[in-house]
């Protein structure tokens, strides 16, 4: 990088379990004091904030958000489609804000899900996000964005059940949308990022050290990728899998006509896959308890999955016709704990932050 450096974008990426009103697990999902706590505290610390989860559906609260967010200097907006009770579904939940001008949007709406997410058009949001020097300036590079909420999977998951093949088709569906609009809309040496909840989990939950330590650890249980990972970026790369990884019968490849070379930033950073949902604690007496129970079901709450991420694909950044270079230069898992407050943490899913700086010549 230069000298002459440029904005530095600050990108949060969060699923805010916003579910829509009456809907809880426990006692409470405390939604509307999360909300407050969140554009109080977390709100103005980014500059592009990727949500899922936030549902507008039969609530006030995603007008709120965008009412706070405006305050705030966010003046740009990119959100799921709003539903209504004859089209027998809720919205997608998606939210993307910026304080950088939005240029150009689009949206996706995925193929319905199975089980309980039949009822919330999933899908993925797109914005293109201009950035220049200073405010004197006109748009010197964009950030194209991209956030997605696919397919949950309830209890355990085996690669080979008919939520996984869904949430894999979904993926291969945000490739091809990737497909349509990034050759409209990018220039060579433009940052692109994938964003979201997209809930295939990449741990393969098998202990390193068994004779030893009797359960997950975070760090030394995380650095191997699971099937289902390794599917999702192949899919989402556009090199396609083999079918017979998701049963004898499958005959999907989910290739595309388009690759693309994406990066876990978080895997690549890290060197593992961070818990980012589920996670634990260990107390002094080695005694493995979950660490958050308010918000969380007791099925989910030491799952220890890592399903929520940043993506990141720029491999022509020399070819950038002003001579910018884009870098990601920092990223990981934010848990946005919530001390003193009845729920102990903003989400029952940790975030993932980053931040882009640029360099002009």
């Amino acid at each position: 990088m230069t000298n002459n450096s440029g904005p530095r974008l600050r990108i949060l990426t969060q699923n805010m379990f916003m579910r829509p009103p009456l809907i809880k697990n426990n006692k409470s999902d405390w939604k509307d004091e999360r909300l407050d706590y969140f554009i109080e505290h977390i709100l103005d610390n980014y500059d592009v904030i990727c949500l899922q989860e936030m549902f507008e559906f039969a609530s006030s609260r995603r007008s709120r958000l965008f009412a706070a967010a405006e305050k705030l200097g966010f003046k740009f907006y990119v959100a799921s489609q709003r539903q209504f009770p004859w089209n027998l579904a809720i919205d997608g939940g998606l939210v993307l804000l910026s304080r950088y001008p939005v240029v150009a949007s689009d949206s996706f709406e995925y193929q319905r899900g199975i089980g309980p997410d039949w009822l919330a058009k999933k899908g993925v949001l797109y914005a293109k996000i201009a950035i220049s020097k200073d405010d004197s300036n006109g748009a010197l590079t964009h950030v194209h964005m991209f956030t997605t909420h696919t397919q949950a999977s309830y209890g355990e998951v085996v690669i080979t059940q008919p939520d996984v093949k869904r949430r894999l088709s979904q993926l291969f569906e945000f490739h091809n949308f990737m497909e349509r609009v990034l050759p409209q809309h990018r220039a060579a040496g433009e940052a692109v990022l994938l964003t979201g909840d997209f809930n295939v989990d990449s741990r393969d939950h098998v202990l390193s050290d068994p004779s030893h330590v009797k359960h997950e650890r975070e760090v030394e249980d995380g650095v191997e990728t699971s099937d289902e990972g390794r599917a999702m970026m192949a899919i989402l790369e556009g090199q396609g899998i083999d079918p017979k990884v998701l049963g004898p019968d499958n005959t999907d490849e989910f290739r595309g006509k388009i690759t693309y070379v994406l990066h876990d930033a978080l895997k690549e950073r890290l060197g593992y896959h961070p818990v980012t949902f589920g996670n634990i604690v260990v107390d002094s007496k080695g005694a493995v308890l979950p660490r958050e129970t308010v918000l969380t079901t007791k099925l989910d709450s030491e799952v220890m999955h890592s399903i929520d991420y940043v993506l990141w694909h720029n491999p022509d950044t020399a070819d950038q016709k002003h001579g910018i270079i884009a870098e990601l230069v920092d990223v990981g898992v934010v848990p946005n704990f919530t001390p003193d407050r009845e729920f102990t943490q903003i989400s029952d899913h940790y975030g993932v932050a980053a931040q882009v700086v640029f360099a002009f010549p």
